[in-house]
């Protein structure tokens, strides 16, 4: 028998409204949708694909929701490596885009710090929508 070490996680979860979500920006896009009176998503259920399981953060009855941080995001779409450890990987963006083109649209928010500017790169894949917030804007030269 292989007993599984138990992982030491720093992330929190938080109840907000009925909504469990983990980490603070899954925190922050239900106060949005709070203050501004939009309608609250639900949590999903895990979706199989031909990579593995995905689970969305949210869902509406229209597209899921995926939050990330400007970190997060890199590591998702295999750009680095998680905290700089292993190999890069883009594991989670193939579930993402398979779901996307399979199942329903998802929305990729991408919340940047204070110091973060917004990538000049433009994402164009199918069924994904993505959209930074926060952040700031490099002035033009």
């Amino acid at each position: 028998m292989v007993r599984r070490r138990k992982r030491k996680t720093k992330v929190k979860f938080y109840s907000l409204k009925g909504l469990k979500c983990q980490g603070r920006k899954e925190l922050r896009f239900i106060k949005e949708c709070i203050r501004y009176n939009w309608v609250l998503p639900i949590k999903p259920e895990r979706i199989e694909t031909p990579f593995g399981y995905y689970t969305p953060d949210f869902e509406y009855e229209e597209m899921y929701v995926e939050i990330k941080c400007k970190g997060t995001f890199e590591v998702c779409r295999g750009l680095k490596a998680y905290k700089g450890l292993g190999e890069p990987s883009d594991l989670q963006w193939r579930k993402i885009k398979w779901v996307a083109i399979h199942v329903k649209p998802i929305e990729i928010i991408v919340y940047l710090s204070k110091r973060e500017s917004i990538p000049e790169e433009i994402i164009i894949e199918q069924g994904i929508t993505v959209k930074f917030k926060g952040g700031y804007v490099k002035k033009k030269k």
